[in-house]
């Protein structure tokens, strides 16, 4: 409106005042240039839009995922619900919290969108499942847990917390912004291709190097206690250095850095506490090379006398490795030519650093950082000299991801192979028998034992199995409300459409006297009393069943039925009492 009032005075001037005209036509000039400036250059704007665009994606990938497991937390409170009636406080606020925060992250979603002119993710609603119709009881013997889809999911591994550990990581490149990684967009898809390459399917194991390598000889590293002795100089120099920079000033990267790998990282004890770590690390200080060299040398120095700490940093490994390739790799070239660097040595020497070094090699193979090759190498290269401390350590390999390894498709062959041999050079060579048992107990883990003469549990019809549920457990301790509650479960079977339910009741009855608990007899007796009325057939076989077992054993008398006809006889007791 400004510039359309000032071309309209040019022209009602122009044929008044040149001069005038001439001046008012520079001003609209400088004008109309100062208008078309842009308050920052078309690089910096492209660039400001490209971190806004990708701080979007993430918080999206936030929103959506959010949104997941809310859905999932009210199913949980819902059946929590059915079941108690009511929740707790705790679980109430929890719910409370997470609708408020997915509220905030829907409206910063939509404020975002709007300026950037995106599309707002759309959230799909899941599908209730039908129940099934009908009613009844349904017996769970847990005889099909393992099999079928169960099994599949679980994979290599024995239950669903272990294959939810070595598993079930956080996804940090959707997680922080490309920015923060020192990462452009392309390089985070393309690196999200590589991880669904590598470890999109479950059981994805790269066979590279599995095929039969004869002639195939390891490259020994010369790693002895001089290279040692100078790398911890050089950590004690470094850490020296870091120390007198920090007291200059707190507020640097460095500082911080030294913090977390010496303060923070070895008490890194728990898993969500490592996925915490994980994505501090990333946020901070992962643009920076130097920092991850740090971090991995950090990696690699566990404490000899913490073991326990050695899932957790295979688990911290495999979560950076997903993010960037200079991680992983590294940390398994230093630990494999660690391992067969200290293999040289015939003495038991450092035996403390070579248990931890082949425990780390088998956590980072179950994370599928390691490739699984490097661990049969190692244990190929202990058999290969199947004395002293060797076997030790071949057995830590197979104590520690053997039973992963054989339950692979690629690796089941050649590690059942390497087994065989470990079994005949255990029957050809005359061990300790500590030795033996250490052998034994590592093939055994690896591979239990199938007891062909194993017991065989007996499979009741549910009928049974309830009654003896009644009697055997239920009825313990002797209380008027178990009582009572037995005798009306009791009234309630089918008696119509059983003939036998009476003689199974007095069975049950019979055999809670004899195998359960001492105080289980009065208890019994208070339940004949109780179905005297409503089904006299009950007391009726139970005192006959009695009278006919005290006098057969009176009649054949043995030591070993004392204690059964003592039971017998108080049961009689409880039973003239109770009437």
């Amino acid at each position: 409106l400004a510039l359309q009032t000032v071309q309209s005075e040019v022209d009602r001037l122009r044929e008044d005042n040149p001069d005038e005209t001439a001046k008012l036509m520079s001003l609209y000039a400088q004008t109309q240039k100062s208008l078309d400036m842009l308050a920052i250059t078309p690089e910096a704007s492209t660039t400001l839009r490209t971190h806004v665009t990708g701080a979007y994606r993430t918080l999206c990938n936030n929103y959506v995922s959010t949104h997941t497991k809310l859905r999932k937390l009210e199913k949980r409170c819902e059946q929590d619900r059915l079941l108690a009636g009511s929740l707790s406080e705790t679980r109430e606020k929890g719910l409370a919290d997470a609708r408020k925060l997915l509220e905030t992250l829907k409206k910063s979603v939509e404020t975002i969108a709007e300026a950037l002119d995106e599309k707002v993710p759309e959230i799909k609603e899941e599908e209730e499942e039908g129940t099934p119709s009908g009613v009844g009881l349904e017996l769970w013997t847990g005889d099909e847990e393992r099999e079928g889809e169960a099994a599949e999911k679980l994979g290599p591994f024995d239950d669903e917390e272990t294959r939810e550990f070595y598993r079930d990581l956080p996804d940090l490149l959707e997680r922080i912004p490309p920015a923060l990684l020192g990462m452009s967009p392309a390089e985070v898809e393309q690196m999200q291709a590589l991880n669904i390459q590598r470890y999109g399917a479950e059981e994805s194991v790269s066979t590279e190097g599995l095929e039969d390598d004869k002639g195939a000889t390891t490259e020994d590293t010369s790693y002895d206690e001089s290279s040692t002795n100078e790398d911890t100089e050089d950590d004690s120099t470094s850490k020296d250095n870091a120390t007198n920079s920090s007291s200059e000033n707190k507020d640097t990267p460095h500082y911080k850095l030294t913090l977390l790998l010496e303060a923070e990282l070895p008490e890194m004890n728990r898993r969500e506490r490592t996925d915490e770590l994980a994505e501090k690390f990333c946020v901070n200080h992962g643009a920076s090379k130097p920092s991850r060299k740090r971090l991995t040398k950090a990696l690699f120095l566990v404490p000899r006398t913490r073991m326990d700490l050695l899932p957790y940093y295979a688990r911290l490994a495999a979560i950076l490795d997903r993010v960037f390739s200079d991680v992983g790799p590294p940390l398994v070239h230093d630990l494999e030519q660690q391992f067969h660097g200290l293999a040289r040595w015939k003495k038991n020497v450092n035996s403390e650093g070579r248990t931890k070094n082949a425990r780390l090699l088998g956590e980072l193979t179950k994370f599928r950082v390691a490739p699984p090759i490097v661990v049969l190498r190692g244990l190929k290269r202990c058999l290969d000299d199947f004395s002293g401390f060797n076997i030790d350590v071949a057995c830590c390999l197979l104590e520690t991801c053997g039973r992963y390894l054989n339950r692979m498709e690629h690796t089941k062959d050649r590690l059942g192979s390497l087994m065989e041999t470990m079994m005949r050079l255990r029957k050809a060579k005359n061990l300790d028998d500590r030795i033996c048992a250490q052998i034994d107990s590592a093939f055994f883990m690896v591979t239990p034992p199938t007891n062909a003469h194993q017991r065989k549990v007996k499979v009741l019809p549910p009928v049974e199995a309830y009654m003896k549920y009644l009697f055997m457990e239920l009825l313990s301790p002797v209380t008027e409300s178990n009582v009572s509650f037995v005798v009306k479960q009791i009234q309630r079977l089918p008696w119509n459409s059983n003939n036998k339910c009476g003689f199974m009741v007095v069975k049950y009855m019979l055999k809670a006297c004899r195998k359960g608990q001492f105080s289980a007899v009065n208890g019994v007796a208070e339940v004949a009393a109780g179905l005297k009325r409503t089904r006299p057939e009950v007391p009726t076989r139970l005192i006959d069943a009695v009278i006919e077992e005290i006098q057969w054993s009176m009649e054949n008398p043995n030591f070993r039925d004392g204690q059964r006809l003592l039971i017998m006889t108080r049961l009689l007791g409880e039973l003239h009492k109770s009437a």
